[in-house]
């Protein structure tokens, strides 16, 4: 299983690397005060949740998946590895974004209560993707499940705009957070990333159901 995860970071690494080097230069021009630090945050979490499914890609192209599915390890294994590289990756970014709001906050350039719910949002957002994407990858295929991908991100926002714009959903709650002590606030930030976390071992078992019924 461990080979598993391997072999993905393996196939990603180029653009694992390309993303390296965006978040280094992105984090230094935030540090400059050219980008916002929240859009870098949120921008690196959706980057990077979509990795699980590109490697998904390669793996149809060059058909290991048919390979990986006749392992002895079992196919709820195999699905495992998948959804361990989405949590490794998960695990990077938030590390990425605690360390950067750190250092924006000894800068004083950053409040770090706004920057970790950012952070915290944003991480609920990178789960959500890969928490629907994968068991239609499964189910589809990669390349047909891709374009939900678009439907994941703008449709959610296009909605809270427009019925927020109609007065159907109140927004004045949102102001209200900013009456909370500090420490309710980061609790109730931890909300979305664990509701997150339940959702993706939901999606983990509907993809082991999928990938046991699906010939290869």
């Amino acid at each position: 299983m461990t080979g598993l995860i391997t072999k993905d970071f393996l196939v990603m690494r180029k653009m694992l690397r390309s993303y390296l080097l965006m978040i280094v230069v992105y984090t230094i021009l935030a540090y400059l005060d050219f980008f916002d630090y929240s859009f870098i945050i949120t921008f690196v979490q959706v980057a990077l949740s979509v990795l699980p499914i590109s490697a998904f890609a390669y793996d149809e192209q060059s058909k290991w998946d048919r390979y990986a599915m006749s392992l002895p390890l079992g196919r709820s294994r195999v699905v495992g590895a998948r959804y361990l590289f989405v949590l490794l990756l998960t695990l990077f970014t938030v590390a990425f974004g605690l360390a950067g709001t750190a250092l924006l906050y000894l800068a004083h350039q950053a409040d770090f209560l706004e920057m970790f719910v950012t952070l915290m949002v944003s991480t609920a957002i990178g789960l959500l993707i890969p928490t629907i994407l994968l068991p239609l990858s499964y189910k589809l295929g990669a390349e047909r499940a891709r374009p939900y991908l678009y439907a994941i991100v703008f449709i959610p926002v296009i909605a809270v705009v427009l019925l927020a714009k109609a007065g159907v959903l109140d927004m004045s709650m949102l102001k209200g957070m900013d009456l909370l002590a500090p420490t309710a606030l980061a609790g109730r930030a931890v909300l979305p990333p664990l509701a997150g976390l339940a959702l993706l071992f939901v999606s983990y078992l509907i993809s082991c159901r999928v990938a046991a019924g699906k010939e290869y």
